[in-house]
């Protein structure tokens, strides 16, 4: 038993003295977090770039329209006074 609890403590200190253990080492922290924020922020913008392409879709085409006016002729009015002159 005890044996086999210093053959685990001995290799788990091997383990840690390599430096190919990438994870113990600050360059390899630092190089899965770069890949962790490249990740993350490279589906971020895929989810936005479908978010996107789907309200481009939609938005209905409206060609444009030539402004209409609207135009009445009745003739000429005349403006009566109650005769106040």
């Amino acid at each position: 038993m005890k044996k086999s609890i210093h053959a685990i403590a001995l290799f788990l200190l091997a383990a840690t003295l390599f430096s190919s253990c990438s994870m113990l080492t600050a360059q390899g922290r630092r190089e899965r977090a770069y890949e962790h924020y490249v990740r993350k922020s490279s589906l971020g913008r895929l989810k936005q770039q479908r978010r996107l392409s789907f309200k481009k879709a939609k938005i209905p085409f409206l060609p444009p329209s030539e402004p209409a006016e609207t135009t009445s002729v009745s003739g000429p009015e005349s403006v009566t006074d109650g005769g106040s002159l």
